[in-house]
């Protein structure tokens, strides 16, 4: 993947302190209580910016006295933080690849500033920006910390990765258009209320960060394309809005169009075949490119505009988690509203005959939109050229032992890609080379 920036999270995410925020709460309360303030005016002080600016507001207190009491206390709490396991050893391994980092807190300035110099990890990051940096309303969970940080830096957002421990994080990276990775099991430092909020991506602790970024380091797609001269040019863009040129390659399966020529003309690395060798030769060809390279997890993705990134990013997650080894992108567990029931039908009959022979029921063993650890695709054999390949595919990945996980996706079906595909010949033929296959 095209990761250039990544942005963490301060507490709970690289930074841990003995005492707690819940603890930080009662001790900013009874500050409160001794300036006047009653407890039915504090409410429960979640979050405690917020309440002070709104305590402010109906009480006519400066907002600074308020405020220079909760940075006190914070700046005295961070004398006792920590890094927690894994995160210089983290922050070396961006740095020794070359990719930028900035932190995004709702600390005050002056206690994230504090903790980092006394931690020795400031130097690691271009730019911190803490609560005071940005208006109150674009503090996290809205996105304003983090554009200003992707302005400042000058970085796409779909380049970015935003590392944090809580729910305001990951809708903080998704409101301000990037990624988010969540990290589940860091107690300490983890603000004292929660939200829910689905993470692109999940890491137990940052000992397993190094590790999944090697591994989305090293993701290849495979496109394999047949004359698709009208899309292929739109696929390659949407990809490259997330991967590298040299992690992108196309397979122009002896195309008579310009497919070759436009996919080229992106920068993405093309193979041709001579002659037209069907779908499984395609992926056949590419799959067996990527672990030469040594692709740690290998995406395929039709060329033919069916499928979103979006989805890609999704069928990712399980592999890249390493809960799965091979994870396929399920269009009946998604959104079916604009799939023809004539293709419903046809793939469900598809992915019966497909379990008979895998020992294991995929329901969308057709999709072409996959997701392979490097491991699970050295195992696999491809031997059928056509569209059997895709049965072929959830056989060889069950035979071997390859957990399999399903991830609901949404098919973009148009007049063009409907053209495209199984059809009831080739389910037929599907069948009848699964059947040879298992005699031979």
């Amino acid at each position: 993947m095209d990761v250039r920036l990544v942005v963490f999270d301060l507490d709970g995410t690289l930074v841990g302190a003995k005492e707690s925020f819940s603890e930080l709460k009662d001790k900013l309360r009874k500050r409160l209580r001794q300036i006047g303030i009653s407890d039915d005016l504090m409410g429960n002080l979640s979050p405690m910016y917020e309440s002070l600016l709104r305590i402010s507001r109906e009480t006519g207190i400066p907002f600074e006295e308020l405020h220079s009491h909760q940075v006190e206390l914070e700046v005295e709490r961070m004398k006792d933080s920590f890094l927690f396991p894994g995160v210089l050893e983290s922050l070396r391994f961006l740095r020794n690849r070359g990719i930028k980092m900035a932190v995004v807190t709702r600390s005050s300035r002056k206690a994230a500033l504090f903790a980092l110099e006394k931690l020795k990890i400031l130097e690691y990051f271009e730019i911190v920006v803490a609560r005071e940096d940005v208006p109150p309303e674009e503090l996290k969970p809205e996105g304003g910390q983090i554009k200003k940080v992707l302005d400042e830096l000058k970085i796409p957002p779909e380049k970015t990765l935003v590392v944090g421990d809580h729910g305001y994080d990951v809708i903080a990276a998704r409101k301000a258009g990037a990624l988010s990775v969540l990290v589940t099991s860091h107690d300490s430092g983890r603000m004292s209320f929660s939200v829910d909020a689905t993470p692109d991506f999940e890491i137990s602790t940052m000992e397993k960060f190094v590790p999944f970024m090697e591994k989305l380091l090293s993701t290849y797609v495979v496109v394999p394309a047949y004359n698709e001269e009208l899309t292929i040019g739109a696929v390659l863009s949407d990809l490259l809005r997330y991967f590298r040129r040299n992690e992108i390659v196309v397979i122009n399966d002896g195309s008579r169009d310009r497919t070759g020529e436009i996919a080229r003309s992106f920068g993405v690395h093309v193979i041709t075949h001579l002659i037209n060798r069907g779908l499984g030769g395609a992926l056949g060809t590419g799959l067996a490119y990527a672990v030469r390279k040594g692709a740690k997890i290998i995406i395929t993705f039709d060329a033919d505009g069916q499928h979103l990134v979006e989805d890609a990013l999704r069928v990712m997650k399980p592999v890249v988690e390493g809960k799965a080894d091979f994870a396929v992108g399920s269009r009946l567990k998604g959104d079916t509203s604009q799939m023809p029931f004539i293709k419903k039908f046809g793939n469900f009959v598809l992915d019966v005959i497909t379990a008979i022979f895998a020992r294991k029921y995929v329901s969308d063993s057709q999709s072409g939109l996959r997701c392979f650890s490097g491991e699970c695709a050295s195992r696999i054999r491809i031997t059928c050229d056509r569209y059997a390949v895709s049965s072929e595919i959830i056989v060889e990945v069950a035979k071997n032992g390859c957990r399999i996980a399903e991830v609901p996706i949404k098919a973009v079906y148009t007049d063009y890609s409907m053209r495209k595909g199984t059809n009831v010949k080739e389910g037929i033929k599907i069948a009848l080379n699964l059947l040879f296959d298992r005699v031979r």
